[in-house]
């Protein structure tokens, strides 16, 4: 019988390999370049799935040890229900609206083009270990919060969906950068 974790795992293991014939024979100067300034390279959008996915690894690891609190907002079901729509809506790839990234998440300024391939493949396998590990924390479906706002939660499940939506829809970016 599968995990319940599989499919979540099944989606990083499509989008390593998706990376890895996209972007892997790529240039390092294809890899930094950028349409405009205010744009990033692909390098940095990488970078950027990396630093998002990692700042929920806190989170993560306290609920494991039983020591995560959060909002008093997660009691109310229909309010992480309205959160995590909202959220898991707003990152699906196929929404074409771009988003202000918020500071914490912004990606570094300077990638190591040299690594980030390996890098993103690597963080991905990792992700799917830690995903692995949440499974009894999946079946009771835990309410977190945005790493980004204590007051923004929604469940452990919704949380896994919009990590990997999120990671799809920036491969998508990507994808328009070559």
């Amino acid at each position: 019988m599968a995990s319940i974790a599989e499919p979540w795992i099944q989606e990083l293991k499509k989008l390593s390999e998706a990376i890895t014939n996209e972007f892997g024979a790529l240039s390092i100067d294809t890899l930094l370049k950028k349409n405009s300034e205010k744009d990033w390279s692909i390098a940095q959008i990488f970078s950027h799935i990396i630093t998002v996915n990692e700042s929920y690894y806190p989170l993560f690891d306290q609920i494991q040890k039983g020591k995560y609190v959060y909002s008093m907002l997660g009691n109310f079901g229909f309010i992480r229900k309205y959160f995590g729509r909202i959220i898991l809506k707003s990152v699906q790839p196929s929404n074409p609206k771009k988003q202000k990234t918020l500071p914490l998440w912004q990606p570094k300024e300077n990638v190591d083009a040299t690594s980030i391939i390996p890098d993103i493949k690597n963080h991905l396998n990792s992700l799917a270990s830690k995903i692995e590990d949440l499974q009894p924390l999946i079946k009771r479906n835990v309410t977190v919060a945005s790493p980004a706002n204590e007051r923004i939660v929604y469940d452990l499940q919704t949380a896994l969906d919009i990590i990997v939506a999120h990671a799809w829809r920036h491969y998508e970016q990507a994808k328009k950068m070559k």
